[in-house]
């Protein structure tokens, strides 16, 4: 009884997400690791659980999502930092706020219609030959994932105090030059975690190459190669699914890790610069 007693109340809050964390994450990546190595039954002598990793195709898809990922979240950074830049500047509160739902309104529209609609204007514009090709991959990411580049970046430097832009224009630095040594390096993390997010959608994305390309065949990404081998009435398919899941988390990990730590980097680099 002195044991539960001595226990903080506040503490019991967290076993909901504790629960949470164990059925529906730990379980679930506890079986892709376990499904990943055992050979399922019914298997030949020579059956190889990592065949699929010997594939040439699967590598190119696997190189082409993480292409398609960097690109789409270079792209979005370029498109929505300005635009988050130019918003603050906006005086009128009104104002800022119709820009702000103009552009995030389309997370209300299920997305499937989105990627038709975009689907259709392309269609109609060019021919449909055109589209099938990885350029529209990175449109189509853009398309549906730059709200998620915004919202972290508005968010940040909405709270910017406004005397260090006032500090820079003091010190002589135009627009452009607060904005690069100024604003850039104050919102460093939010840019890496809206790099992070987007470049996690695009990569892991199923319905863009399956309903945007009108080959999608020839257009995969790793999210399309999970989806289709994810068959529960066959072991043999699931089994190659876990495996792709695995060394998808594990290469998405450190592609994560590389990314969140640039903030850390760049102050090493300019304490160095400083000392």
């Amino acid at each position: 009884m002195k044991y539960f007693k001595s226990i903080n109340k506040q503490s019991l809050l967290f076993i909901p997400y504790i629960l949470f964390f164990a059925l529906f994450i730990f379980v679930p990546l506890l079986f892709i690791l376990i499904s990943s190595f055992i050979i399922p039954a019914g298997a030949s002598p020579n059956y190889d659980n990592a065949e699929i990793l010997k594939d040439f195709t699967f590598w190119v898809i696997f190189f082409r999502s993480i292409g398609v990922g960097v690109a789409s979240s270079l792209i979005s950074l370029c498109i929505s930092l300005p635009f988050v830049y130019i918003i603050l500047g906006i005086k009128s509160k009104k104002l800022k706020l119709s820009v702000l739902s103009f552009i995030l309104a389309p997370l209300l529209i299920f997305t499937l219609v989105k990627i038709l609609a975009l689907k259709g204007f392309f269609t109609y514009v060019f021919d449909e030959r055109a589209l099938d090709n990885s350029s529209m991959l990175i449109i189509g990411t853009v398309y549906l994932n730059m709200p998620f580049m915004i919202i972290p970046l508005y968010t940040v430097f909405s709270n910017m105090p406004k005397n260090i832009i006032d500090a820079s224009d003091d010190l002589g630095y135009t627009k452009i030059g607060t904005f690069i040594k100024v604003v850039i390096p104050y919102g460093l993390k939010a840019i890496c975690s809206g790099i992070t997010i987007v470049f996690l959608m695009a990569v892991l994305s199923v319905a863009i190459s399956d309903k945007l390309i009108i080959n999608s065949e020839q257009n995969k990404l790793l999210g399309n190669i999970v989806n289709d081998l994810a068959n529960p009435s066959n072991p043999f398919d699931m089994q190659k699914a876990s495996t792709v899941v695995l060394i998808t988390i594990f290469s998405v990990g450190i592609i994560y890790v590389l990314i969140n730590s640039i903030p850390w980097i760049y102050q090493k680099i300019r304490g160095g610069i400083n000392d």
